[in-house]
């Protein structure tokens, strides 16, 4: 059953906790709006997503196709789904904590403004639980470019890093600054996957197998 992992102290020291019960609405909303159309979109896939590995996995993707990612990611099995990683901000909360969940994804919350740094409790979660993650390495801009913190993750984890895109046909674009992916009703996406990496890869190999695969 999916749930949502806060890290240690990130649920108690959560921005605006009297927030929280419109937060779960627009949370509602979000899970409302995708049910909606997921009956009707087809996804299908040019390569094999999953990795066969004992390792962990760690899929990047732009983060302007995260919408996207998620009716793709309902099509493989519950065990090999990415954890959504979110945090303890009013932003994250409002639509990627309950949402996810309730679409059966694990979600891990990590606590910011701490002394131990997000991705010191993401390797704590990985090595903890061993279950693959979702990364979004252009979050906070500038997006479309890959950043190497996630490279660090990797490495300290021992993990696979599998890049991966959503190509879409019959999706909206949302957003100002990043051009959000939202798929409509009857739309297709195709996941590909490119060449699969580890933690010794630069974020130019990372950056390069995502662009060459759009």
């Amino acid at each position: 059953m999916s749930a949502i992992t806060w890290a240690d102290g990130a649920k108690a020291e959560r921005d605006k906790k009297w927030l929280d019960p419109l937060l779960v609405g627009s949370n509602a909303a979000l899970t409302g709006f995708y049910m909606a159309f997921a009956p009707t979109v087809r996804v299908v896939f040019r390569d094999e997503l999953v990795p066969k590995t004992d390792k962990p996995i760690i899929y990047i993707t732009w983060h302007r196709m995260n919408y996207a990612a998620t009716p793709v990611f309902r099509q493989v099995s519950p065990r090999d789904r990415p954890t959504f990683i979110a945090h303890n901000g009013v932003a994250s909360r409002a639509f990627s904590h309950q949402a996810p969940v309730w679409l059966g994804f694990d979600v891990f919350a990590f606590r910011k403004g701490r002394e131990r740094s997000p991705r010191d409790q993401i390797i704590d979660y990985i090595q903890t639980t061993r279950r693959p993650i979702l990364n979004l390495p252009d979050s906070g801009g500038p997006y479309g470019k890959m950043k190497p913190g996630i490279l660090e993750v990797a490495r300290a984890c021992d993990a696979v890093v599998v890049p991966f895109v959503v190509l879409t046909e019959g999706a909206a674009t949302i957003g100002k600054k990043m051009k959000h992916v939202l798929p409509m009703p009857f739309a297709r996406l195709e996941a590909r996957r490119g060449a699969l990496l580890d933690g010794h890869a630069s974020a130019a190999d990372c950056q390069r197998e995502l662009d060459a695969l759009l």
